[in-house]
């Protein structure tokens, strides 16, 4: 089992850990044209504007994860039906669950229907679980962002909103890091870049008007280092459908570029355990 197969972690990994610094609560700076006030009340009624799995009531949820593995397989150029069909049964007996907690931290837990039955396979089982849990754990970083917590500081929190005429700026410093939202007047967001000495990372996300707020469906994300190898590219795509009334994610497909080399990686969740009050 080769290592390639997971190339996608990495980059998932990666991207996410950038929009972490967006939790935190910088300095105020006031900006003229918007009042202290008025920018406390754009960014209080932003968050209103989102869908927010806490505000919901969700304290954590559990569930399995599936990966397309016959996708994965021929994508590697396997296409002997014979090798597939084996191949497929050794990793279908692969069962992976995950656990999202109430402070929002992500477990992910694995078991194998049969032992390997070489060093070669067991070596590259070891490879996947690595890989999956790197992955599933780098992509709800990114997903807590927009759907469990908020992309915006607390109200009463300190930041800076810049009327640009079609669009807001927020921005704020955290540690070493310079932090850029930009949103159009109806509070969508079209952009997020995290500016730090050791690299660049810009999100797009793709967000759908519902009743309960603006959920995420998709972004794109880039992560460039200061220097050295490590440039992704990465697109992601997300279905959410309602599980016990919360909106929960179904499916996940990624495709992404690191350093130039593509990967493409697809998730099914489902038999969700969930926890809420």
């Amino acid at each position: 089992m080769k290592s390639n197969r997971l190339k996608i972690c990495l980059p998932l990994l990666l991207v996410s850990i950038s929009t972490l610094a967006l939790a935190q609560s910088p300095r105020v700076v006031h900006v003229s044209g918007l009042s202290p006030a008025a920018q406390q009340e754009i960014v209080k009624h932003a968050r209103q504007s989102y869908y927010s799995l806490r505000a919901a009531g969700l304290d954590g949820f559990q569930s399995t994860i599936k990966p397309n593995w016959e996708k994965v397989l021929k994508d590697q150029g396997v296409s002997d039906s014979t090798q597939l069909a084996a191949a497929l049964q050794l990793l279908n007996g692969i069962h992976f669950t995950m656990l999202l907690d109430e402070n929002g931290t992500v477990t992910v837990n694995h078991r194998a229907d049969t032992e390997p039955p070489n060093e070669q396979v067991r070596q590259g089982f070891e490879q996947i679980y690595g890989g999956i849990e790197q992955a599933v754990s780098g992509f709800f970083s990114t997903w807590s962002l927009f759907m469990l917590n908020s992309p915006f500081p607390e109200a009463g929190s300190a930041f800076q909103l810049e009327d640009l005429g079609n669009q807001y700026r927020l921005s704020y410093k955290e540690g070493d890091s310079d932090v850029v939202t930009l949103m159009s007047k109806d509070l969508v967001i079209s952009e997020i870049k995290v500016t730090s000495p050791q690299f660049l990372s810009i999100i797009k996300p793709q967000v759908q008007k519902t009743a309960n707020g603006f959920i995420l469906t998709e972004y794109v994300g880039d992560y460039t280092p200061t220097s050295g190898p490590g440039v992704v590219h990465l697109q992601v795509k997300i279905e959410h459908n309602p599980v016990n009334g919360l909106q929960l994610p179904t499916s996940l497909v990624a495709d992404s570029t690191m350093d130039g080399t593509p990967t493409h990686m697809e998730l099914a969740f489902s038999e969700y355990q969930v926890k809420s009050h």
